[in-house]
């Protein structure tokens, strides 16, 4: 054995599947009909940065039993060569007691013993080939069952684990402290998506403020597999029944707004709010009805968007007062002027499409409930083709937009502007 019990990455795995044990085992195994359950799960690990041709560096694959306890796990290499395979051992009334594991190299199972002392410990035990403990590991659980401190101890203690949890119960930071108080193998995680069942889908590992790695995590349930790569926020921003469009982020990006259509030209507003560093699901925006296009302001506290009626672009204006949203503002009415596909640059400014020339982008200023167009953006407009979706750099140091001109497949496509907005570049 390659001292699998002072290996704190490993072990911090393994109690965190303990820990869940416990809980797990408290209750009857049946499982309802309409709960769905894990049956197998893989986690891709990836090296930051991160390319889409990048292949894992790793792959840890866990299978279940159909009361969602694990059953086994392994790890492989990138190559897909098993390093390390762990059985789970439990007892007639379903207790977890002990795990077989190998690794890479050994052809025999070594031995692990576990024991729980009451509902707060968990002591696991490591047995030499004469059945004698040579290495402890004791858990101290929270509430939910989770170890929040591990002991390690050989022929004396060797050090702790420390696990912090964030609120939707997620491991958020994970240290070694030896007998000296000296901390080592510091690392926190942040999770950038979650699933219709609020199980983390991808995060990041973090050292030292420094992204070291990428973990993609692919889940099925029952016999179905609801995790795909790509799919972002499953059942929470991404829908899988809807198209979801036309999105945008405050500046603090605690608050996005998108829309979901089944049909291009009417599609609804939605609102969603991080908590916890994680997005809540999305909220109908019922003071609108629905609309082409829209986006939401740095601040958060206005809504511009377009309303598509017999081929004109209306612009409307929601505006919070006090936390809740006011009635609609037409400012097409006010201001004169048609359009849509917003980008706001700040509170004030904007990039937006309008009609004019088959379709141009320009810039605007919002002040007060009136609409003004400020640069009519003559070195990025054409004459016969549609330009549109601006995306503008915070300090206007290029715009990236899509312009379409029919028949011409040189001027389809994304566009960036460079050297002060006055350069093209097809991307």
């Amino acid at each position: 054995m390659k001292k699998l019990a002072a290996s704190n990455e490993m072990k911090n795995t393994i109690y965190f599947f303990f820990a869940f044990l416990i809980v797990a085992c408290s209750y009857d195994n049946t499982v309802s009909p309409n709960q769905h359950v894990i049956t197998f799960e893989k986690i891709n690990y990836f090296r930051h940065p991160k390319i889409s041709t990048d292949a894992p560096f790793k792959y840890r694959l866990t299978y279940y039993f159909n009361n969602e306890v694990p059953q086994s796990w392994i790890e492989l290499d990138s190559i897909g060569k098993v390093t390390t395979e762990y059985i789970y051992e439990y007892d007639d009334d379903g207790i977890h007691i002990g795990a077989r594991y190998r690794e890479d190299g050994n052809s025999n199972y070594s031995i692990e013993k576990v024991r729980f002392e009451n509902d707060s410990m968990q002591i696991t035990e490591w047995i030499d080939s004469i059945g004698k403990v040579y290495y402890t590991m004791t858990d101290y659980l929270n509430q939910e069952g989770k170890t929040f401190r591990a002991e390690f101890k050989g022929d004396k203690i060797h050090g702790y684990d420390s696990t912090f949890y964030n609120n939707q119960g997620f491991e958020k930071r994970i240290f070694f402290t030896n007998t000296k108080g000296k901390i080592y193998n510091d690392r926190t995680f942040e999770y950038d998506s979650v699933n219709m069942h609020d199980d983390w889908v991808m995060r990041k590992k973090i050292r030292k403020d420094t992204i070291r790695e990428i973990h993609i995590r692919e889940i099925y349930y029952d016999s179905s597999f609801v995790t795909a790569d790509g799919i972002f926020y499953q059942g929470i921003l991404s829908t899988g029944e809807l198209s979801e469009n036309s999105f945008s982020f405050t500046k603090n990006q605690d608050l996005i707004f998108q829309t979901r259509t089944a049909d291009w030209d009417n599609q609804f507003g939605f609102l969603a709010t991080k908590e916890n560093g994680l997005f809540t699901a999305s909220i109908p925006l019922a003071v609108i009805d629905t609309i082409y296009n829209g986006a939401i302001s740095p601040d958060g506290n206005k809504i511009i968007y377009c309303i598509k009626r017999q081929n004109a672009e209306q612009i409307w204006l929601l505006e919070r007062d006090k936390g809740n949203w006011t009635e609609p503002l037409n400012l097409t009415e006010r201001s004169n002027i048609d359009g849509g596909y917003f980008y706001w640059l700040t509170d004030k400014d904007l990039f937006f499409h309008t009609p004019n020339k088959n379709g141009n982008i320009v810039q605007g200023k919002l002040e007060g409930k009136k609409l003004t167009i400020t640069d009519s953006l003559a070195n990025l407009n054409t004459e016969s083709g549609t330009e549109f979706s601006p995306y503008v750099d915070k300090e206007k140091r290029f715009i990236i937009f899509t312009r379409y001109l029919e028949g011409n497949i040189s001027q389809q496509g994304f566009f960036i502007t460079l050297g002060s907005l006055k350069f093209l570049i097809n991307t």
